[in-house]
């Protein structure tokens, strides 16, 4: 079946080869983020348990969105770890970390999240895919109040 949108295909794959970066990116970080959830202790033992399932639990629900945008653009999306820890820039974590580390290295992570979901915003902005650019803007939104959260934990 013919999928007409108002997009043609080579702009869909274009928009899509960038967003399965950042679904990868997204996947990858919410497992990081549970990881700090599980394994975090000290001082602030509840506050960044409980932030670090905030984060978690947003990402798992922006990586469905995405997904199934990219579904929507008629596209296979990928779906395991493997697929995505390959095309992934954000790296899982192996060990165990002080608390102060964990939110350092994933204020790191977040703010390359932000610079690729704006990359798949001006790519969608580019060919006037209105939809995918409002779903990069609102994560923009909510990664940015993430950094945010995390970075007056070092102040």
């Amino acid at each position: 079946m013919i999928l007409d949108i108002g997009l043609d295909k080579k702009d869909r794959k274009l928009i899509v080869d960038t967003m399965v970066g950042v679904l990868a990116d997204t996947v990858i970080l919410a497992l990081k983020a549970r990881n700090f959830h599980w394994n975090v202790v000290g001082a602030n033992f509840k506050p960044l348990h409980d932030l670090f399932q905030e984060i978690y639990e947003d990402l798992d629900q922006a990586a469905d969105i995405q997904a199934e945008r990219i579904r929507a653009l008629g596209f296979h999306c990928p779906g395991s770890y493997g697929e995505f820890i390959a095309v992934s820039s954000i790296k899982e974590e192996q060990g165990t970390l002080e608390a102060m580390d964990m939110i350092r290295r994933i204020i790191l992570d977040i703010e390359l999240l932000i610079r690729r979901s704006d990359e798949v915003k001006v790519v969608a902005m580019s060919v006037n895919d209105d939809a995918t650019a409002d779903v990069m803007i609102e994560r923009l939104q909510s990664l940015g109040k993430f950094a945010w959260m995390l970075r007056s934990h070092l102040e």
